[in-house]
């Protein structure tokens, strides 16, 4: 499962160059900064898409290593989906986090009741079990913090190996995007 880093070095190099080149294409005016450059291209949601769509190697590399870092905790996607659901701190029943992930209710009470046993969620009983809801416990949040720190250190990885004005380019997208945390609406199961 292990890929060599350095024989995916020259790909991402070589995509570095195509969208420096793309962006020297884009406006052959002598501009201030990188970022300044940025602002005065307008790209529309399509583009913007398409280059997402682009990125499948940082992507692939990204999932690979998050499973890689979830193999020792034993955490399904779904039950890592379901720490995070429940990090907005806001209690819920098996009901409730079944629709929001989009999964069956049996699926999610088998999900949720593991997830309880290795005390990363904590229970609020109830004397009628559909009213029982469910809270991120401390070994949960801790378990997530050392998630996001690895994906974290994982982008300041690939980030490294921009050349600087790209780096800034990437933490003013990074700043801009934090700012606008998007809030993702509950899954309408179909």
């Amino acid at each position: 499962m292990h890929t060599n880093k350095r024989r995916r070095l020259p790909d991402l190099s070589r995509a570095a160059e195509q969208i420096r080149n793309r962006i020297a294409e884009a406006g052959r005016a002598p501009l201030g900064s990188g970022i300044d450059e940025v602002a005065r291209r307008r790209q529309s949601l399509g583009e913007i898409g398409g280059r997402i769509v682009s990125i499948r190697r940082l992507w692939r590399e990204l999932v690979l290593s998050t499973a890689q870092q979830l193999a020792p905790t034993d955490l399904s996607l779904a039950q890592v989906a379901a720490l995070y659901l429940l990090a907005d701190g806001r209690a819920r029943n098996v009901a409730e986090i079944a629709a929001e992930l989009g999964r069956s209710h049996s699926a999610t009470s088998r999900l949720v009741a593991g997830l309880v046993t290795r005390k990363l969620l904590r229970v609020i009983a109830a004397e009628d079990k559909r009213r029982r809801v469910h809270l991120l416990a401390t070994a949960g949040e801790a378990m997530l913090t050392a998630i996001d720190r690895g994906r974290a250190e994982q982008f300041v990885g690939v980030v490294r190996r921009l050349p600087a004005a790209e780096r800034g380019l990437v933490a003013a997208a990074v700043a801009a995007l934090a700012t606008r945390a998007p809030v993702t609406p509950p899954r309408t199961p179909s």
